[in-house]
């Protein structure tokens, strides 16, 4: 059996970030997406304003578009729950996972370790951008036996010797080859799509998606980037909840989990 791993914030999840998760569906039996959330109370998202007892987010919380408002801890669970629905019906190979209380890397960390000597266990890979496989690199001493055995791979793309990883004009060929990968898988759910769709579809960040999403206009244009696991309902309702205040979220999410319900 062969397992990938895939974990990240996503604020929100996009198609950039499904270009990866689908290179893990093609080349893995088992997935496992570790989806980051942080508690709604978490002290680092919140602190305490210029009058006593009132709060205001933190500046660490992502901003939506010029609104003024920011992709809150609880705005991020609704939209989770979402997602989490919309995988379990359409993606059954792929376990999705919130790690609210630890952090993508941990439980990833500890994945590769419940695994990784697992004689029915052929290989792990995990999946990232750059940045993401150098912050591995730099943990590598969780993992470094099957790193160097091959039973874990970093990248779509598995390197000639495990010193390849260590050599930063290799890892560059490394990581540029898994993006060429994650494009030719992305573009297999967008059949007829030119190059350059898929291209600006698996370069978009949610810094981007959330600056659509905050204005009405850009609604549909915002539902573009978003995977294609979900259907224009749930693509709706995750425009929604971005799009609206944080205080009027417990009756929007409310409206859209009853319909959600209505629609099986």
């Amino acid at each position: 059996m062969k397992i990938g791993l895939f974990g990240g914030g996503f604020k929100p999840f996009t198609t950039g970030h499904f270009a990866k998760l689908a290179n893990a569906i093609r080349d893995n039996d088992r997935v496992y997406l570790f989806y980051g959330l942080q508690e709604e109370r978490d002290p680092q998202y919140y602190k305490i304003g210029p009058k006593k007892g009132q709060q205001k987010p933190d500046k660490r919380l992502r901003p939506i578009g010029a609104s003024g408002r920011f992709y809150t801890p609880r705005m991020s669970k609704a939209i989770f729950d979402i997602y989490e629905q919309a995988i379990e019906n359409n993606l059954p190979n792929v376990e999705i996972e919130s790690t609210q209380g630890s952090t993508p890397m941990t439980r990833i960390f500890e994945v590769i370790e419940e695994f990784g000597n697992n004689p029915d266990v052929e290989k792990i890979t995990v999946y990232g951008d750059g940045n993401t496989l150098r912050d591995y690199l730099k943990n590598r001493r969780y993992f470094s036996d099957l790193l160097d055995n091959g039973r874990v791979q970093l990248g779509a793309i598995a390197p000639e010797s495990p010193s390849d990883y260590l050599d930063e004009e290799t890892l560059n060929n490394l990581v540029s080859g898994s993006e060429d990968r994650a494009r030719q898988s992305l573009s297999s759910y967008y059949p007829g799509a030119s190059e350059e769709d898929i291209t600006s579809m698996q370069s978009v960040r949610g810094t981007e998606v959330r600056d659509i999403a905050s204005s009405e206009l850009g609604i549909d244009s915002a539902k573009r980037f978003l995977p294609p696991f979900l259907n224009d309902s749930e693509k709706e309702r995750i425009i929604q909840i971005m799009i609206s205040d944080d205080e009027a979220l417990g009756e929007v999410y409310l409206r859209s989990f009853i319909r959600g319900i209505i629609r099986g």
